[in-house]
């Protein structure tokens, strides 16, 4: 299974952030005001600040274990059973996270463009574009996110031109809601910014040390960060906090409203760069479950595994009918990644420790 051409550093610096950037980036604006109106900016950087620790968390695992991924650990840690129950748990997870972005996106497109269109079919157009990447080595995943990574350029530049109508007493006063609503609104962002967990999967199949492999995840981190950043006091600057509390995607109504001459409608040019991201960060979770199945059937190749992950994705994504189970569902994968991505990690580092010192012959 590791035996496969490795990735660059390049490659994962760039892979790292089309995993990591995804649907919350269009409506964290929103959901940032209602706790800390001005001061959503510092929001946003405190959560990279927290990001960075956990990524910190991830590497000393890792390092504490060379050469084994997530799902290799889990068995070295928690022996046969609790090892294989703790790889099925995070199989669950990943196919979870995916079925939800799926929804989520979904959800967006239908209300923005394709009003009429049935979920089921724009699910089976995200299945099947998924699929057909998340099937492949993960060096032709990291060749596809690298080339889709130019569609950043465009994203910035529709973003940026809002600066052209910037009010920039809007964001005025920027501690108005206190330093504990702005610390309190990092849950919101923080579900917003997950994706790099990956790093935990495909860390051995980066061609470079363990250093560098950190460096390099560090900056892809620091680049959503301020992206995120970006986006947010643009969105604060263009639109007063009670504009922003009754429009739930202000990025999309922001490149809507923006004047081209040419383009009558931006967020028609916006929405489908914005959904080569989404399809690159589904597949990075495909990839993942794959993996797991993998490492749990003992086999070599994850090709057969990701159509079986990618039925269930559909399945779930399929499921939620109401806006009250569409919140369950959100809430679900809210939570799950506090426990798959905070507290299983910091138990499994804090046991790689103890380990380590016994094999080392200390204890």
């Amino acid at each position: 299974m590791l035996a496969e051409k490795k990735m660059s550093l390049r490659q994962l610096f760039l892979f790292i952030i089309q995993a990591q950037i995804g649907v919350g980036v269009l409506s964290i604006p929103s959901k940032l005001t209602e706790s800390a109106k001005g001061g959503a900016g510092i929001t946003v950087i405190i959560t990279g600040v927290i990001t960075q620790l956990i990524i910190l968390m991830f590497w000393v695992l890792l390092h504490k274990l060379p050469g084994l991924n997530l799902f290799q650990i889990c068995l070295r840690l928690g022996g046969p059973f609790i090892g294989r129950l703790l790889i099925i748990c995070y199989i669950a997870y990943f196919t979870l996270l995916g079925a939800n972005v799926t929804l989520s996106a979904i959800g967006i497109l239908q209300h923005w463009m394709m009003e009429s269109t049935p979920r089921w079919v724009l699910l089976g157009l995200f299945s099947l574009m998924t699929l057909y990447l998340a099937r492949e080595k993960l060096t032709v995943l990291a060749r596809f996110f690298t080339l889709s990574s130019g569609l950043f350029i465009p994203l910035i530049i529709l973003v940026g031109y809002g600066l052209t109508q910037a009010h920039f007493e809007y964001m005025f006063p920027i501690m108005e809601a206190g330093i504990g609503n702005i610390l309190r609104g990092t849950k919101d962002t923080t579900i917003s910014m997950y994706g790099f967990e990956v790093i935990l999967v495909i860390f051995p199949l980066i061609d470079g040390s363990d250093k560098k492999k950190l460096f390099v995840v560090s900056m892809s981190n620091l680049f959503v960060t301020l992206f995120y950043t970006f986006v947010v006091v643009t969105c604060l600057m263009v639109f007063s906090q009670e504009q922003l509390r009754v429009i739930p995607e202000p990025v999309i109504y922001l490149v809507k409203s923006l004047n081209f001459y040419v383009v009558d409608r931006a967020d028609v040019l916006f929405l489908p760069i914005w959904t080569i991201t989404i399809v690159c960060s589904i597949s990075s979770y495909i990839y993942s479950a794959s993996m797991g199945l993998t490492q749990l059937f003992k086999q070599k190749d994850h090709k057969n595994f990701a159509l079986y992950v990618k039925i269930v994705m559909y399945c779930i994504a399929l499921l939620p009918v109401t806006p009250i189970a569409i919140h369950h569902l959100d809430t679900l994968a809210e939570y799950a990644a506090y426990l798959f991505i905070a507290i299983i990690p910091f138990t499994m580092m804090i046991g790689s420790m103890f380990i380590r010192r016994k094999e080392g012959g200390t204890v």
